[in-house]
């Protein structure tokens, strides 16, 4: 009965993961209350003493971490201008490691529970990518309600964000949308889950993203790799279908409105050629604010999410802008929340992911995860963390189930 409640609304919860806007006070989400809901009802059953125990305290891997980030955020509390503001952004990273991670530990157990997360983020992925694409193929602009061509110079974006987030909510969907076209023997449901594939890719195409096209390109040599890994072997036909179909798609949209290309080109263009682009030039000056202020006291930050404070535009490194906010110290320990997730992944690799085909989509997800948050500021956001953190929720099931084999 605790199980199936928690589940009720830790599934309700990822459905509504991908609107991170749908807020009830603060940055706190509808999505944040359910995951709140669901380790609240754990901690009140009769198992909840040994989920508090276990699953939050003496099992948690990134405990450690977390109290060694907290050490350095309060040693640069004092320098806040705003310290409700770096409370809250304090609390978002609590939350996700010591409230969210024990729930899906404890709901999380099987490729079934998987597979039914996996569905929930992909269904509204779907949704909103259709959505997007569509209303830039009809020249609407909602505004900040889905589209900001105003004020984000025509790319594409939903609920208000900065377009490189959309486009990763929706691009950490296509391995498991890739996941399930390789699985299903029914030739219509292949074909329906590539189709859906390259309209979720269109409409991250279409963010002109720079940081989530290098995302793509990432995950797709990760995908060829890992399958190689398990299998030994690529199916060239699935690779010549899927190409053709990509070909066709594009095809068709660049016939429609060739302008529906030109800025992101515009933008990918400049990839190679950094002088060309005014914003990844600011970028770099404020990498080098950043580093000047480390140099000034490595030891103390400046509060954290307060730099901006300082240079304006925040640092786009999660490691470089903890190491600025939150001094050496909370960097060490933020730091530390990515190795694991690397360390994990090198086992997986290395037990060649246990020839299970949903568990490479999860290590391919997590490895995105952590490659787009090298471009991204603040890296706390739950939508692009929970997806990771079920890859080592599910190593450890796989492991678990292994050993019992064994014995």
């Amino acid at each position: 009965m605790v199980v199936s409640v928690s589940k009720f609304f830790l599934y309700t919860a990822f459905f509504l993961l991908p609107f991170p806007f749908l807020r009830i006070v603060s940055n706190l989400t509808v999505s944040d209350v359910l995951i709140i809901l669901s380790f609240i009802s754990i901690a009140i059953s009769k198992n909840g003493r040994d989920f508090l125990l276990d699953y939050v305290f003496t099992k948690n891997i990134f405990l450690i971490p977390i109290l060694i980030f907290c050490t350095g955020f309060l040693l640069s509390l004092n320098r806040s201008i705003y310290p409700y503001e770096s409370i809250t952004a304090l609390l978002q990273v609590v939350f996700i490691f010591i409230i969210a991670f024990p729930v899906l530990g404890f709901v999380i157990k099987s490729d079934n529970d998987v597979k039914r997360i996996a569905t929930l983020l992909i269904i509204p992925g779907i949704i909103v990518s259709f959505i997007m694409i569509a209303l830039k193929i009809l020249d609407i602009d909602m505004g900040n309600n889905m589209l900001a061509y105003e004020g984000w110079r025509g790319r594409l974006t939903y609920g208000g964000m900065e377009p490189s987030i959309p486009g990763r909510i929706i691009l950490q969907n296509i391995p498991f949308l890739a996941f399930f076209a390789l699985m299903n023997k029914k030739k219509t449901i292949k074909t329906l889950s590539i189709l859906v594939i390259l309209f979720q890719l269109l409409a991250v195409f279409l963010t002109s993203s720079r940081s989530n096209l290098l995302t793509f390109i990432f995950g797709l040599m990760l995908f060829v790799i890992f399958i190689l890994r398990i299998q030994n072997k690529i199916q060239l036909r699935s690779i010549l279908v899927l190409l053709g179909m990509s070909i066709f798609v594009f095809s068709i949209v660049y016939n429609l409105d060739d302008e529906f290309f030109s800025r992101p080109f515009e933008r990918y263009s400049t990839i190679l050629q950094v002088e060309r682009s005014a914003s990844s030039m600011e970028r770099l000056k404020i990498i080098d604010k950043g580093f000047n202020i480390i140099n000034n006291d490595p030891l103390i930050g400046l509060g954290m999410d307060n730099s901006h404070l300082y240079t304006k535009i925040v640092v786009h490194n999660p490691i470089l802008l903890t190491w600025v906010e939150s001094g050496i110290i909370g960097m060490i320990g933020f730091s530390m929340l990515y190795v694991i997730l690397l360390y994990f992944g090198y086992l997986s690799f290395k037990k060649k992911f246990f020839g299970n085909q949903l568990f490479v989509a999860l290590a391919i997800i997590m490895l995105m995860m952590f490659f787009g948050d090298m471009f991204m500021a603040n890296s706390y956001k739950r939508v692009l963390w929970l997806p990771s953190l079920i890859f080592i929720v599910h190593y450890k099931n796989l492991s678990s189930s292994i050993r019992a084999i064994e014995q």
